[in-house]
């Protein structure tokens, strides 16, 4: 009887059916209820038969008066001494109303310490109640302790404030439980074994139109809320001049010219070299931050075509000024769109076996990885016009692999009007950063064929289909050259090396001695992990370069941030595995246009993250690819094909908590300065052990 319950139970869990989910489903929810009452919670347990301990406080830098305790000193103490009692928890308020934060230093005499030994401090907010209640670790029986308590002068707060050995109440989390809850489900839904590998992804199908457009309102919802948490960064274009040069550059232009009206001060235009940092600043020079300076006038170097397609119709419209992270969440949609639109030409190109599921789940680790996670951390001016390359980009490269069409003779043929857009789109790159447009190279693989052995394209029969291709082209080019040549005199001259900024960009030139920290920090360099939240942590770059290379506090190589993209790598090196040899070529070519971006930036600008976005879409690209075509190749092999499905879920599953962390690890404009009480409620709901 027992073997036929066992038999009947593995049989009952192998099928895929409704009701074996919703078995597991509630399985899951009873698992995190117990984890969310009893392992998140542990404090409450480990409490729940504990004493509060009275004692004498001894006070410096604080005035008591009654129950009241004012704080009179940026630095003061409280001290217990003779309590020689096991210590358990601390219960530490900062004030009674909405924003109250300290920062706190925990001392002890203990069984080990015959002197005051000091633990690591702690923020307490009262807005982040979890934080006030800390579990302490000292050894054996504590003689004397003292709590240091820094940032509250001019504060008061209630002697029941603070508190020894209090019983810390049940703190349920609905959003963890939810989210552990949803995670955990979705993970089983989306595990090798699923039902959901078994459904082609083929968008002509009304069901898996209405899943995509609901994962594309999911994305837009969570993205919307998310670009908020950096407080600081949304009212930069109220306060910083160079976060405004949109603005500038659209009342330059509403006024028929292209410089700035702002007018550069006599002494920056007596400057034997307006651009040499140091000087400036020693001369006391008033001048525009971050602005082109050429010929006695300021532009805008950044591209403008941001300004024009947004910013302009905004202006018009409104009478207003776009806010930046605006503009950047409008790009991060399109960017969203564009991910979905570029995978699904992908496929129906060349990998017609590519699961729903896999799409779906490759989509939105693309987004995150490529852009969208760091513009949650700094949707700033700055990333504007690289957003909006990407965008232009996917929808370019999406445009153009549409455009071919197979015959029924098996011939090719070549769409215009979608030769056309595509076209245009990556044409318009050029207006925004035009280090991007190497994707145009992904056309020439493309349409080589088009060219060279089929003749539909560059050759007389294909006037139109040529037309198409290349007079997008020659209108955006003659615009960008025109509008470079009447403010710098070349039409080839963008205009980035007469930046005011901390260097002269003028003489920084090309030096090899700067391609190998470049090779090594954009895409190589291990990120700094340690046990505190958030767990991977910013630093600056080590070199020992006799020269000047610009640097700002980085994060990691891309193969470790985005451990995906070894997919692609692995992909770029296993050109027998790829059957259509110009997906394989999409795949080598990412992987080497990603490395020569990466130096172009770092010998053009420096080491600075916002830089990822440049070259991470572009790898991503192969990575998709190779995913794709592993899978293709797997379909007749059950078990590597499940093994291989695991593979992606498990670097995707990494991808996005690095992505997540990530948003959290920078020190330089960083959330936590910006939004602590959300910066250290995540903090506490995921390392609960605090």
């Amino acid at each position: 009887m027992k073997r036929l319950k066992e038999d009947n139970l593995k049989h009952f869990f192998a099928e895929e059916t409704l009701k074996k989910y919703s078995v597991v489903f509630i399985i899951i929810l009873a698992v995190m209820l117990i984890c969310e009452l009893f392992i998140f919670n542990f404090k409450w347990v480990n409490s729940a038969f504990d004493k509060k301990v009275d004692a004498e406080m001894t006070l410096s830098g604080i005035n008591e008066s009654g129950t009241d305790l004012k704080f009179t000193s940026d630095s003061a103490t409280i001290e217990y001494k003779n309590l020689n009692e096991e210590l358990k928890y601390l219960y530490f308020k900062p004030g009674s109303n909405k924003g109250g934060v300290a920062d706190i230093t925990l001392s002890a005499v203990d069984e080990a310490n015959s002197s005051y030994f000091s633990a690591p401090s702690r923020t307490v907010l009262t807005d982040v109640k979890s934080s006030e209640y800390i579990r302490l670790r000292f050894s054996g029986e504590v003689k004397d302790f003292k709590i240091t308590v820094n940032g509250m002068n001019g504060k008061t707060i209630s002697k029941d404030n603070i508190g020894l050995n209090v019983r810390v109440p049940l703190m349920f989390s609905w959003i963890r439980f939810l989210l552990l809850s949803l995670t955990l489900m979705l993970l089983y839904v989306l595990r090798p074994k699923s039902f959901v590998y078994n459904y082609k992804t083929d968008l002509s199908k009304n069901w898996q139109r209405i899943v995509t457009l609901a994962l594309v309102a999911i994305q837009i919802i969570t993205f919307w809320n998310m670009i908020h948490w950096n407080t600081g960064v949304l009212e930069w274009h109220k306060s910083y001049e160079h976060h405004r040069q949109y603005y500038s550059l659209i009342d330059a232009i509403k006024e028929a010219h292209l410089y700035l009206d702002f007018e550069p001060s006599s002494a920056l235009k007596n400057m034997d070299n307006p651009y040499d940092f140091r000087e400036r600043y020693a001369q006391n020079v008033a001048f525009k931050w971050d602005h082109a300076y050429y010929d006695g006038k300021y532009y805008v170097y950044f591209g403008a075509a941001p300004a024009i397609l947004l910013y302009l119709p905004y202006n018009l419209i409104t009478g207003n000024d776009l806010p930046n992270y605006i503009a950047v969440f409008i790009f991060g949609i399109m960017i969203m769109i564009g991910i979905l639109l570029l995978l699904w030409e992908i496929i129906k190109k060349w990998f017609r076996n590519t699961p729903f599921a896999l799409y779906l789940l490759l989509s939105v680790v693309f987004g995150a990885a490529a852009c969208l996670a760091y513009a949650v951390q700094k949707p700033d001016f700055y990333l504007v016009p690289s957003l909006g390359a990407i965008m232009f980009g996917l929808f370019g490269l999406a445009f153009w692999l549409s455009a071919e069409r197979k015959n029924e003779d098996g011939t090719t043929s070549l769409i215009s009007w979608r030769l056309a857009v595509g076209s245009a789109c990556v044409a318009i790159i050029a207006g925004c950063r035009p280090q991007l447009l190497i994707v145009t190279v992904f056309g020439i693989i493309l349409f080589w064929n088009s060219v060279f052995k089929e003749r539909t394209l560059f050759s007389k029969k294909s006037l139109k289909q040529t037309v198409a291709v290349c007079l997008p082209f020659v209108i955006v080019g003659a615009a960008v050259m025109w509008y470079n040549y009447a403010r710098f005199g070349s039409p080839f001259d963008f205009g980035a090396n007469y930046n005011l900024t901390t260097n002269d960009m003028t003489k920084r030139g090309f030096v090899w001695g700067r391609t190998g920290l470049g090779i090594f920090t954009y895409l190589l360099q291990p990120f700094n992990m340690d046990a505190v939240f958030p767990f991977i942590h910013d630093f600056n770059a080590a070199t020992v370069y006799q020269g000047l290379t610009l640097t700002e506090m980085l994060m990691g190589g891309v193969l470790w941030l985005y451990p995906i993209l070894v997919i692609g790598l692995y992909g770029a090196f296993k050109k027998n595995s790829f059957s259509d040899r110009r997906s394989y070529r999409f795949v080598y070519f990412s992987v080497i246009f990603a490395v020569i971006l990466a130096i172009l930036d770092a010998q053009m600008a420096g080491l600075l993250t916002r830089y990822f976005t440049d070259f991470v879409w572009i790898a991503f690209i192969g990575t998709i690819i190779t995913a794709f075509a592993y899978y293709e190749m797997l379909r007749d092999n059950e078990h590597s094909r499940r093994k291989f499905a695991g593979i992606i879920l498990t670097f995707s599953v990494i991808t996005l908590v690095l992505c997540f962390l990530s948003i959290f690890a920078h020190t330089e404009d960083s959330i936590m300065k910006a939004n602590p009480t959300l910066y250290f409620t995540v903090q506490h709901l995921i390392a609960f052990w605090m």
